[in-house]
This record gives structure tokens, sequence and C-alpha cells, in this order.
């Protein structure tokens, strides 16, 4: 499949966890010649822990709007590839 791209606009990958986003998004962004940005693991990063510990000490409601306010940020970024 040949995607033409003219607009340089984002691409969002969302799918149930261990489907591939991260690495089908990184393979896409490398063919496409734009940035890949894993929001979990810039979760994971800003928080200085694993989701899965975020999710024990923190909670899931904690968890989303983590990841609401990164996922927000992150796409005002252009020409990158979100693995959500």
């Amino acid at each position: 499949m040949l995607l033409n791209i003219n607009n340089k606009h984002n691409i969002s990958l969302c799918g149930m966890m261990g489907s591939g986003k991260s690495a089908i998004g990184k393979i896409l962004a490398n063919k496409l010649d734009y940035n890949f940005i894993d929001v979990d693991k810039m979760i994971e990063i800003e928080t200085n822990k694993t989701i899965k510990k975020i999710f024990e000490e923190d909670g899931e409601l904690y968890f989303r709007d983590l990841e609401e306010k990164i996922t927000l940020n992150i796409l005002n970024n252009k020409e990158t590839i979100v693995s959500l």
C-alpha cells in the first residue's frame, strides 16, 4: 500500500495492548521520514514508573488523566506517528 501524505499530518495508531502498534509505528515512521512517539513510553519517562506500577500505586484514573494530557501535547507535533 502506498501512502501519499502531502500535508504532513500526524498518524495515530490505536489497538489492544501487544497488537504491534509500536513495532508498526517505528517502521511506518521510518518509511515516511516521520518522528515516532509511544505514549506509554512518554508516560513512563515522565513518571519514572512502569505502566504496571502506575496502575498499582496510583490507579487507572490517574493513568488515564496523564495519558490524555501527554497525548494532547504530543498531537501538537507534525509529521509524527503516535502509538496510543
